[in-house]
C-alpha cells in the first residue's frame, strides 16, 4: 500500500504539473490550483553538491546560508531539509511545493541571491529568486533527466522506514549559472553536474 501511494505520487509529479502552464503565486485565490497531501507524514532530503560545484563555490567566495527549513551542509558541501505533508504539498498545476530554500552570500562585496518557495517540476527545479533582497522572479535552478531517476525513485529504505531515490542527479540550470556569475564573475557551465539528491519518505517517525 505504501509503495503503491509513493508510485502513485511519483506518477503525479511527473505528469500533471506540465498538464496546466504553470502560475504565479500572485494569482487570484480563484484560479489557484487545489493543494494535495505531500508523499508521506516524515522523511528527509539531502542534496550534496557535485565536486566541481563545490569548488566553484569555495574558489570564488561564495558562502550559503540556509532558509527554514533547509540547512547547509559544511563548507558548502549541500543541503539538508525535512520533508513530509506538515510542511511540503503537491499543487496539479505547479508541481510539489518546498517551503524555505538558501542565499549564496559573497561577503567581500556583501551582494546576496535568495532562492526560496521551490517546486519540483517535469524538467527540473524551480526557485523564487531575489538579488540582495529585491522583487522575487521564478526561475529554473537546475534540471534532471527522468531515465536516471526513476529506476530509484521507490528504492526500499528498510534501515530508515520508508522509500525513496538514492540517486537523483541535477545539473546546473540558467538561474544557477546567472547567480554564481553575478556575485563572482564566473559562470559554471549550464549542464554541469550540480549534484544529488537522496531522499527518503518515512511512514513511521
Amino acid at each position: 500500500m505504501r509503495l503503491t501511494t509513493a508510485l502513485a505520487g511519483a506518477a503525479l509529479l511527473l505528469l500533471t504539473p506540465t498538464a496546466i502552464p504553470a502560475q504565479a503565486d500572485t494569482a487570484p485565490a480563484a484560479s489557484r490550483c487545489f493543494q494535495l497531501p505531500y508523499f508521506g507524514p516524515w522523511g528527509k532530503a539531502d542534496f550534496d553538491f557535485g565536486p566541481a560545484t563545490v569548488d566553484q563555490l569555495n574558489q570564488h567566495g561564495i558562502r550559503l546560508e540556509g532558509i527554514a527549513p533547509v540547512k547547509v551542509k559544511r563548507k558548502n558541501a549541500g543541503l539538508y531539509m525535512p520533508i513530509g505533508w506538515q510542511q511540503d504539498h503537491i499543487d496539479p498545476c505547479k508541481g510539489v511545493f518546498y517551503p524555505g530554500g538558501f542565499r549564496m552570500v559573497n561577503d567581500a562585496t556583501g551582494d546576496q541571491i535568495s532562492f526560496e518557495r521551490f517546486y519540483l517540476r517535469v524538467d527540473g527545479v524551480y526557485f523564487q529568486v531575489s538579488v540582495n533582497g529585491g522583487p522575487a522572479q521564478e526561475l529554473q535552478l537546475g534540471t534532471y533527466r527522468l531515465l536516471e531517476f526513476m529506476p530509484t525513485i521507490a528504492t526500499p529504505r528498510p534501515l530508515e522506514g520508508g522509500i525513496g531515490p538514492r540517486v537523483w542527479p541535477f545539473y546546473v540550470g540558467p538561474a544557477w549559472s546567472k547567480a554564481v556569475k553575478k556575485l563572482t564573475g564566473f559562470a559554471p557551465p549550464i549542464g554541469q553536474v550540480l549534484g544529488n539528491l537522496d531522499a527518503v519518505v518515512k511512514y513511521l517517525p
